[in-house]
């Protein structure tokens, strides 16, 4: 095994196990649109949140990220697609 080998199994940790709970970015959609998609898919049973996102150029709120936790993500962006 050469030096290499050893540092690189030093520093490896393995694979990264992804938590289910973690919050996931599902969409990006007009700030107009966002808040009623997020209720639509809360009403739906999603965990879903949002928050504003800040355009630094244009020195205005423009855009709404959905979040939805891991083990939502994949439904609740097909869910979306019908959505919007």
């Amino acid at each position: 095994m050469s030096i290499r080998d050893v540092v690189f199994k030093l520093l490896n940790r393995g694979d990264v196990i992804a938590d289910p709970d973690e919050p996931v970015e599902v969409a990006l959609v007009p700030i107009g649109s966002g808040p009623m998609a997020v209720a639509t898919l809360r009403g739906e049973g999603f965990d879903a949140t949002g928050n504003e996102t800040f355009n630094i150029v244009s020195n205005v709120l423009s855009d709404y990220r959905i979040l939805v936790p891991r083990r939502e993500a994949e439904r609740a962006t097909a869910r979306l697609s019908e959505i919007l």
